[in-house]
This record gives structure tokens, sequence and C-alpha cells, in this order.
């Protein structure tokens, strides 16, 4: 992929344009590119006067890594902005569509009403409507916008037009017949859908749903039925966007113009927004307004073969906004947090492939430059002479080299701690996406079974003696509402007994005249507020094939005027297939609509019982899901994530808890059984022990005194002890050669490598001395030699500072079998000083530290 060059580095095309506005890409190279500068005039002054050696290639893998880190700095930036607005967008435009779906349904229900239909007939006799047949018609109409209060407006319509009666009588309605929805509803469409200016309201654009009203199988009118859709765009806007939310989220018709907006001084309603670019989930930088913005196009889902008025939803956010440093400041306030459970994971499934090499690389520079300034180190030692110049110029050099690894540090450390904050934020967000999903859901259902309530038909039935009672009529009521309404499993007519009358489906018509028991049933016949409804605990049912689910139930009241309660409904909730499309809609997909990051819901009550799972052979319905302790005492509509352990994973969890919708569980009152939805996203397998960075070998505690005596010691880190030999007798750090294997040669021999025309013999130091070999196949080999010219090398993990200490410091050590060690101190390490003679020995190599190039010809390379 080509590079576009922006501030003195080069950046993917789609973070190119971006570079400027990312405050923290642009912090980080200028440190960068500051320190290279440095490092550039150190090296010219160490190749000018001969004493350091060239860094060139250690230079130019740091430039690389550099424009690595940065373009994925920028990469990950732009990539947690880009999914956490199309999340942002597409949710919106699917709970929207899932919202309206239930008004295609309702319209269907409410405009067979039997009064209704009464009303409309009397319309088309000579003396028309009377005034009492009105008043009661208005009042059923707001009986039925009391149930459900998404609608501000019910009107009947005569075929011309003409407004028969109508819920809200200050509207300033003109003339509607020549309107194309009309023509259309009146041609028998089961619903017709109109978004735009109407006189049926009065000139203002509404959301309107209609359908036909038919008397005696003829059309004699419509029903019409005003959804509050600025109301519901402003609680859609509200849930998605926090306090600190630089997003603006939009609604636009199939042509682009703005229908609703979150901000419209930002984007105004009926404004045309740029055309989407490119696929649909993609971003792109748009222009609007003179100002510059990150945008998002969602389309949506669909739901249960409704896919809306052909809408989308897009989010936008101002380019100079939208890589505010508040999420880097955030991931460094809990940067103690994640970075412990960071070095604890394996993220292999967390993070791309791009950025788990990038602090390996990193690494493997630092030692390149720690082996070029320690073979720089030891020349002059080994040359016996006192360069000041040289020692300050290394030192320079090695400091520089640190400030720049320090900036990589933190860079790597800020960009990991950015992707798992977007992770965590993903899963809460997703989290509250499902619970927002569910409550408008059992929203509805609260609010069909007492509409249903008010049917007249049903009414009539029950208000029969037992005897007398027409239960094909009503059985032929629920099969038509069941039709128009398939989330439920069955629907149930009872009476005052508790006695099944009629049930929607003819499958289970053995049913009628059973006794139900359930504790709902008796809450439902003692129902006096015709309001009020009953749902039953989330528990097994017999009208659900004993499987556990919701029951709604609702009062009928007798048709003679007395209010009285003759029976209940009780409509069952499919809740398997209903709660697992909901789940499965709240999770995050990949480009194969696969749930991504291994993403994993849950519905669980605040008691811990498993409502809906989307991996049911993991956590069936009904069983037991331990709720954490600080989630057990979260109040309604609140949300959190955190980490939870499942089977040796690390998961990273969102949790929110139900708060209602509108009027449904709006009260805010507490209770086992409150739901929550958890949204899990896999974060990675828990490593036993989490890798242990290399130690530092601080003398500084140690300096000589004045003119005493000095020894100068070439550190090395092995198992984690601190070792060294007097630099004298160290030639020289080598990158990770070749090494020639030798046929059965001992565990600590690796083999022989080839050094200045000799094959020296290779020694896995942590072998020899007992602590275990080297894990690392780049680890560092030292080429030492003793004072009898004896050459060797050894493997070592890590190498330390070549450093001068008071001989009077270091410490004879008495070891078995005559060994030779001495101990120098820090104030916090121990180090211990080799006698390389005596390795020569211990390794049974005196022959072979000696060999010439030509005299073995049996070696093998590996």
């Amino acid at each position: 992929m080509k590079k576009i060059w922006r501030r003195g580095m080069p950046f993917s095309p789609e973070v190119a344009p971006l570079v400027s506005r990312m405050p923290a890409v642009d912090e980080y190279r200028e440190s960068l590119l500051r320190l290279q500068g440095v490092w550039d005039s150190l090296s010219m002054l160490g190749q000018m006067s001969g004493t350091l050696p060239d860094i060139g290639a250690t230079r130019a893998a740091f430039q690389s890594l550099s424009e690595d880190l940065l373009d994925s700095l920028g990469r990950t930036l732009l990539a947690n902005v880009a999914q956490r607005m199309r999340s942002q967008a597409q949710v919106a435009i699917d709970i929207l569509v899932r919202n309206l779906f239930e008004r295609t349904a309702d319209i269907g229900f409410l405009s067979t009403d039997s009064q209704l239909r009464d009303a409309v007939r009397s319309s088309k006799s000579a003396e028309g409507i009377d005034a009492a047949s009105l008043r009661a018609l208005r009042a059923r109409f707001a009986e039925y916008a009391a149930k459900y209060t998404v609608y501000d407006d019910v009107v009947a319509l005569a075929p011309d037009g003409r407004v028969l009666a109508r819920l809200d009588d200050s509207t300033d309605a003109r003339a509607t017949g020549r309107e194309p929805w009309l023509a259309q509803a009146l041609q028998g469409a089961p619903y017709v859908e109109h978004f735009g200016e109407s006189a049926l309201m009065g000139g203002r654009r509404a959301l309107l749903y209609a359908a036909a009203i038919r008397v005696d199988e003829r059309v004699e009118g419509v029903l019409c039925l005003s959804f509050r859709f600025d109301d519901e765009m402003r609680a859609i806007f509200s849930q998605l966007l926090e306090p600190r939310d630089r997003s603006v989220i939009v609604l636009s018709d199939a042509r682009g113009a703005v229908l609703a907006s979150s901000d419209p001084w930002q984007v105004p309603v009926g404004a045309p927004l740029p055309p989407a670019a490119g696929a649909q989930s993609a971003h792109q930088l748009a222009r609007f307004a003179g100002r510059e913005y990150l945008l998002v196009h969602a389309a949506a889902t669909g739901y249960e073969g409704y896919s809306g008025p052909g809408w989308s939803a897009h989010a936008l956010v101002p380019v100079d906004q939208a890589f505010d440093t508040a999420e880097l400041q955030d991931a460094a306030t809990a940067a103690t947090d994640a970075d412990e459970l960071l070095a604890r994971l394996d993220t292999r499934e967390l993070f791309g492939e791009a950025l788990r090499t990038i602090p390996t690389q990193a690494r493997h520079i630092q030692r390149d430059l720690s082996r070029v300034l320690w073979n720089g180190r030891l020349r002059p030692a080994g040359e016996g002479t006192s360069n000041a110049f040289a020692a300050t110029l290394l030192r320079e050099v090695g400091q520089t080299g640190e400030r720049i690894r320090q900036v990589f540090e933190q860079a790597i450390a800020n960009l990991h701690r950015s992707t798992l904050n977007a992770v965590f934020d993903e899963a809460r967000h997703h989290a509250r996406l499902a619970i927002d999903i569910v409550d408008r859901n059992l929203y509805e259902r609260a609010n069909d079974c007492r509409w249903w309530a008010l049917d007249g038909v049903l009414r009539g039935v029950l208000s029969q003696p037992a005897g007398q009672r027409d239960a094909a009529r009503a059985a032929a009521v629920l099969q038509r509402i069941n039709g128009l309404y398939t989330v439920y499993a069955l629907l149930v007519l009872f009476d005052t007994d508790g006695r099944i009358v009629a049930v929607s489906d003819p499958a289970e018509q053995s049913r009628c005249g059973e006794l139900l028991d359930a504790p709902w049933v008796r809450e439902t016949l003692a129902l006096r507020d015709p309001q009020q409804h009953v749902e039953s605990a989330h528990a097994a049912s017999e009208l659900y094939g004993g499987r556990p689910t919701f029951v709604h139930g609702a009062a009928l009241r007798a048709t003679d005027g007395t209010a009285a309660v003759v029976g209940g409904i009780a409509i069952v909730f499919d809740g398997e297939p209903q709660f697992a499309a909901m789940l499965r809609d709240a999770l995050p997909l990949d480009a194969q609509g696969a749930p991504s990051h291994g993403a994993a819901a849950l519905l669980v009550t605040r008691a811990g019982t498993v409502v809906a799972s989307s991996d049911t052979a993991r956590w069936p319905v009904g069983s037991g899901w331990s709720v954490p302790a600080d989630w057990q005492v979260l109040a309604r509509g609140v949300s959190t994530s955190s980490v939870i352990h499942l089977d040796g994973v690390a998961w990273s969890a969102g949790c929110s808890v139900s708060g209602g919708y509108r009027e449904y569980h709006a009260d805010g009152s507490v209770g086992p059984h409150d739901l929550f939805s958890v949204a899990l996203l896999k974060l990675g397998a828990v490593q036993a022990q989490a890798p242990v960075a290399p130690l530092v070998f601080d003398n500084a505690a140690t300096p000589p005194r004045g003119k005493e005596p000095l020894l100068s010691i070439a550190s090395f880190l092995c198992a984690g002890q601190w070792l060294g030999v007097p630099s004298a007798m160290a030639l020289q750090a080598l990158q990770p050669p070749r090494i020639a294997a030798l046929p059965n040669a001992p565990a600590h021999l690796l083999g022989m490598l080839e050094f200045e025309g000799l094959l020296l013999p290779v020694v896995d130091l942590g072998v020899l001395r007992g602590t275990g070999p080297a894990t690392d196949p780049q680890a560092a080999l030292v080429v030492v030699q003793g004072s009898r010219g004896q050459r060797f090398a050894m493997r070592v993990d890590e190498l330390g500072p070549v450093f001068e200490v008071a001989s009077a410091r270091v410490q004879s050590l008495a070891r078995p079998g005559g060994a030779q060690e001495r101990l120098v101190s820090s104030h916090q390490r121990m180090l211990i000083l080799m006698d390389v003679d005596t390795l020569v020995a211990q390794a049974g190599i005196a022959a072979l530290a000696v060999t010439d190039v030509a005299t073995v010809a049996e070696v093998a390379l590996v």
C-alpha cells in the first residue's frame, strides 16, 4: 500500500488527511523527529572522531519503526472513532425500524375495532354520527392513546378525506382527499406509511400510518395513526449520545435529506447530506456547511421482514474534534489496571498482527543499539585508554536511544490502552443497546394486552353467560390479532374463574375449558384500573410448553358500562426466538456477519437467572449466572463495564440494567427480577504468569572515589542474575549468527560460530550454571577471551552496562570446586564477576576455543 507523506512521516491514505487533527499522533511525531535529529548529530560526531561504531542501520530501523508506530496509532484512533460512530448510526436506524414495525401491526388491529366500524357505518346514514356516538368514539381513541403514548392523534376519515372523528380537535385540518397515501389506503393495502407535510395535520410534517376501515366487507373509511416521530427521535438520540459526545446522529430519507438531527444547529433538518462513498459501512471525509466531518452511513437491518420507510442513519463528527486527547487521557487514568491486564493476556485476538509486532520490533532494535553501545564502550577499555570524549558521546547516544525507547513504550502503551478502552466502550455500548431493545419490546407487550382488552368482540363474549358464549368468534379475533403480532406463541382469553374460553392457535384448541392457576391469573382478575396490566416473572409456563417466558395479562370489562371485570386476556411471549434475536441484533458483527471478538450476550435477572443467551449450550435459559457483586447494587438504567474471567479467558463485560421505556417500568424501583443485559467481548486467554520485564543493573550507587584503582566490568543478565566479566576479557557482542551444531555435544554446548576467521564454541551460560537455557532465539551472544587466548561465545539473556567500579568494592566468593568468582553490589542489585578461565574449564572447551575454520570439516550448519 502506497503511503502519503505528512509532516515528515509517511501515513496510510486513510490516515494522512487526518494526521494534523490527531494531537496524540502529532505529539509523538514531534518527539521522535526531535530525538532522531539529536541522534543524527551525535552519530556524525562519533564517525568524524572515529570513536563511535556506525549506528546507521540501527537509526534506519528506528526510523522505519517510528513510521509504523505512528501510522498504527493513527489507524487505531481512526478505527476506534469510526467503529463507535458506526455503532451509533446502526443502532439508531435499527431501533427506529423495530419501533415502526409495531406501528404497522397497530394500524392493522385498530382499523378493525368494532366500535369504530359501527361509527363509520352510522356516518353513511342520512343522520350521520350523532353527538353521543362521536363523543364515545373520541373516548375510545383516548383509551387507545393512553395505552400507547407513542401516538399524538388518532383520526377516522371518510373515503373523500373528510374527518369523521379525531382525538386531537385542536388541529386545523384541511381537505385531505387528494393526498396519495389516502388513495393507497382506500385500495386496501395492509398499511400505508407516509412521512411529510399533511393537510390532515394542519400542514405540519408527520409520520402517519393508515389502513382501510371495512364495514360489511366494503371499504367505507380510513383510520390514521399519527406517530410521535420527533419525540421518539429525541429519545433515541439521548440514549445513544453521552454528554461529552461530539458526534451528531441524523436520520435521512432515500435522497439524503435530513429528517431528524441530534444537533439541528450543526446539521439542520432538511439539509442534504453528502452521498455515501464506497462501501456502506466505510467512513468518509465530507464537507458540510463549510466544515469538514468524518461521516458514517448505516442502512436498516430490517426486522420481521420489515425494512422501514427506506431511511438511513448517519453519524457525523467534526474532524477537528474527532480525535480529542480525552480518549488517551482516560486510557492513562486507568493505566495501571490496563497494564496489569494486558501483561497477562494473550493478545492475539485483541490486537492485529501489526500492533503485536511493533513492541517486538522495538525490543529487537533496542537490543541492537545496546549491542553497538556495549561494543563501543569496550573499545577504549580494551585499548587501555581513558577517552572522556568517547565515553561522553556513547553516554549521550545511549541516553538518546533510551528517550526514544521511552517515547516508543509510552506510545505503544497508549495505543494498547486505547484499543482496550475501545473494547470496553463497545461492550458497554452493546449491553445498553440490548437492554434498550428489550425494554422497548416489553413495552409493546405490556401495551398490546391492554389494547386487546378493549376489543368489543372479546368483551362481549366474556359478558355472556358461560353456556352462551360464542367462543369461536372470540378465537377468530385472537387468531387475527396473532397473525398481525407474530411475536406471541399464544393468546388466551379466560373468564373470572380462570377458565380458558378461547385461544389463538387452533392446535391448542383442546386447552379450552382448562383452569389456569398461575399467580398472574389472580393478579389480572384483580385489576381495577384499565391502565394497569400484569407481567409474570420469567418462569416456566404450561402455555409455552413448560419453557420459561413472560406472560402479560390485562382485565376485560363488561360491555354494559358497569366496568365490572368479566375475565382477562393473556399473551404468551415467544421468548426463546425473540430474545435470541434481540441479543443477536445487539452484538457487534464482523464483515462476514458473525459476532466479532468472539462476542456473546446474556439477559439475566438481578438474582442471576438466565433469561436469554446467545450461547444456550454454555448458558441455558433458566440456569444460574454469577452476577458480580458490584453489579447487583446498580440502579435501574445504569451501564458499566469490567473484566470477568471465564474458564481461563478474560472477557470485557458490558452490563446495562433495565431502565424501562416511556411509562413501562419507569418508576426506578429495584427488585430481584430486574433485567440485566450482558455483552461479552473476548479479550484473550489469561497467561499463568505475566512476562517479566528485563531487570536493570544500577551501578550509580557505587561510583569510584578519588584515585582508587578501578576495574572495568562488562555486564549481562542470565536467568534473572546479573553476571559480568572484566571488560579486558570481553571482545564483542554479536548479532545472533548461524551456529554450527556439534554431534554428541553436551547440553550447554550449542555448537560453533565463525568469528574473525576462527570457529568458536558457543556456550549457553544458563545451562552451564544450572539455571536453565535461554528461551529467546534472539538472545545476545558475547565473545570473551581467557588469559591464555582461549576464545568462546556465551549466550546470555540481555546485555547490561559496561561500567567501572573501585577494585576495593569487589569481594571474593568461595565456590564449590574452587571456582573463582567475585561479587559486586549496588544498592538494588548484586552482580557476580566471573573468571573466564574458570568458565573454559567448566565448559570443557579448551581444545575447541582456538580452532581454525579449516580444521573442522564435520560441522553441520543449522
